[in-house]
């Protein structure tokens, strides 16, 4: 019985597990607030800010009709008069739909399903749009590097990521940030030597299926990690893949999702039974 219990845990250590960065590495509580400060600042709308962010806090806890894991419409508001006007929009949990397709339409509707994409969102709302928009966003991203807001390095989990590579797993982290900012926090977090293969600006979760084929093995013998089920995950449980889901929030697609993991400490506890 001993036997047959340790072939079943060996079969479901990975070959390959391919990370997510921000929201899964680390966990944010500032930044995503101070978005919604960059945005809104020097706008008509300044005095909304603090408003917004209890607003968002409720979504994330999920006591709103607007929830994680929905799309929403990429429609700017019109004329808003009051901060509920922002968030008059209807949400749909696509991904728990039989047929999809419809929403996974980047150009027509936005995945929400943290705090980042949800302040992005709202910024959108009030009009930004283009290179002013990118700008604006990439001031907030710096500040994660920096003393004041960014997160604190845990060298724990620095630690369980070596031991996974010298236990053979191949670790990849697969990013949507871009190349400058990304690198940049992988240094302060001290964890640029931990994988054997990184990639920004990787455009999920449209690249992946490439990607995996480069990867040459079987899909079942990898595990996807990240906070965002649809840029993060969906397409390696489309490919066959076990996925994971890093969160604090609550995501109504949750259950789409092999093993939910709610904080990095119990992420490393997990990593840490490998």
């Amino acid at each position: 019985m001993k036997s047959r219990i340790l072939q079943d845990e060996q079969k479901k250590i990975p070959k390959l597990i391919c990370f997510d960065l921000d929201g899964t590495l680390y966990q944010d509580k500032v930044i995503y607030k101070n978005i919604i400060t960059h945005f809104f600042q020097d706008t008509p709308y300044y005095e909304w800010i603090e408003p917004i962010q209890g607003k968002m806090d409720n979504i994330l806890e999920g006591t709103e009709t607007l929830k994680c894991g929905q799309f929403l419409p990429k429609k700017q508001a019109e004329f808003p008069e009051k901060i509920e006007d922002l968030f008059a929009v209807s949400g749909t949990a696509a991904l728990l739909l039989e047929s999809p397709e419809k929403w996974l339409d980047r150009k027509k509707y936005s995945y929400i399903s943290d705090g980042w994409t949800l302040a992005m969102y709202l910024a959108r709302r009030i009009g930004w749009e283009g290179e002013r928009f990118w700008e604006r966003f990439q001031k907030a991203r710096a500040e994660l590097v920096g003393e004041t807001f960014g997160p604190e390095p845990d060298d724990e989990l620095r630690d369980l990521l070596l031991k996974l590579r010298e236990k053979g797993i191949y670790l990849v982290l697969c990013s949507n940030a871009k190349k400058s900012g990304g690198e940049a926090l992988l240094k302060h977090l001290h964890l640029s030597e931990c994988f054997d293969e990184v990639v920004f600006d990787a455009d999920k979760p449209h690249s992946m299926r490439t990607r995996m084929e480069e990867w040459g093995i079987d899909p079942a013998e990898m595990l996807f990690i990240g906070d965002q089920g649809y840029f993060d995950l969906y397409a390696g449980k489309l490919a066959g893949a076990r996925t994971m889901l890093v969160s604090p929030y609550y995501i109504e697609d949750q259950g789409l999702w092999d093993i939910r993991k709610n904080t990095l400490e119990e992420l490393k506890e997990f990593l840490g039974k490998m």
